[in-house]
């Protein structure tokens, strides 16, 4: 075995190179990293090999120094590694755990679909939720069920209806929820109720791009439905828009989740609520598949948006 300074005065005795070669050689060797991989390797590597690897070997210190001064080498987000490749030593880039983490979210973010939502909404976590409250920890304790749940069987796991007074909540934990989906690998999408009836009417008469919208919506594997109750209802909104994202997804067991200011009790009246005296039975039959997709809760306390302002 040789020592990288039995390295070095071979070098120098056996191999023909001018001062300023022989320097160069010499501060590469001698480089911490390169030196280090080297005595961690010395019954693999030769003279030979070193001097093949003279250009590599440059290569990653120039790298190396490049990240340690804060600049980007030539390939952003991956740090070089030696490794011995048959007769010379290489280099090859590994990913830094700061771009896999920036890579997590990407992937993360293009399975979520919350652009209607608040910002503080959109980057809801967990972690930051408030659990100072009974309501808050029961609430927490069915989210993390789920999240369980759904690792087992997507179509098995029950939906959660969350009700309650203006800015206790309850968007905020969803949209933690569909951020944390989304961080498993399961594409979700939240909509804003009112905005999202708001949208589909003025897709009416444009080519098909209501019915491509609809099934879109309904064929979500994990739908949030924000603020529903809140809409100004209609014969088409129920029946033509909510009723038939409802039957899909009950049909097929998909997870669906939604908040109101109203109960379900309260939604069943607010859904019923037009001209037509059969809409009483419509509004029962949407409630049926609601109650079929979830879980009713309640959360109540303070409004939370205004004591924030």
């Amino acid at each position: 075995m040789q020592s990288i300074k039995q390295v070095m005065k071979d070098f120098e005795n056996q191999i023909p190179q001018s001062a300023s070669s022989q320097e160069m050689t010499r501060v590469l060797l001698n480089y911490p990293a390169i030196k280090d991989f080297i005595n961690a390797n010395q019954e693999k590597i030769s003279q030979e090999m070193i001097m093949n690897s003279l250009s590599k070997l440059n290569e990653y210190r120039m790298e190396k120094e490049a990240m340690e001064a804060g600049k980007e080498g030539q390939n952003p987000g991956f740090t070089p590694e030696l490794f011995i490749n048959y007769n010379y030593i290489d280099v090859t880039y590994v990913p830094t755990q700061s771009y896999l983490h920036q890579q997590a979210q990407r992937k993360a973010a293009a399975l979520i679909d919350n652009r209607m939502m608040a910002l503080d909404v959109q980057r809801a976590k967990l972690e930051d939720y408030d659990l100072t409250s009974p309501q808050r920890l029961i609430l927490m304790e069915a989210v993390t069920t789920f999240i369980e749940d759904i690792k087992v069987n997507l179509r098995q796991a029950r939906g959660m209806y969350i009700s309650g007074p203006f800015g206790v909540g309850k968007t905020y934990l969803l949209g933690a929820l569909a951020n944390a989906l989304a961080s498993l690998g399961y594409q979700v999408s939240m909509i804003h109720y009112p905005t999202f009836t708001t949208e589909m009417k003025a897709l009416i008469g444009q080519d098909n791009q209501l019915f491509i919208m609809l099934e879109q919506i309904k064929k979500k594997p994990i739908l949030i439905i924000d603020d529903i109750g809140a809409e100004s209802n209609s014969a088409w909104l129920r029946d033509d828009l909510l009723g038939v994202v409802l039957e899909h997804r009950m049909k097929e067991s998909l997870p669906t989740f939604f908040t109101s200011n109203f109960t379900m009790a309260e939604l069943e009246v607010h859904l019923a609520s037009s001209r037509n005296a059969s809409d009483v039975t419509k509004a029962a039959r949407i409630m049926e598949r609601i109650k079929f997709l979830t879980k009713e809760w309640q959360l109540t306390g303070e409004n939370r948006r205004l004591s924030d302002r």
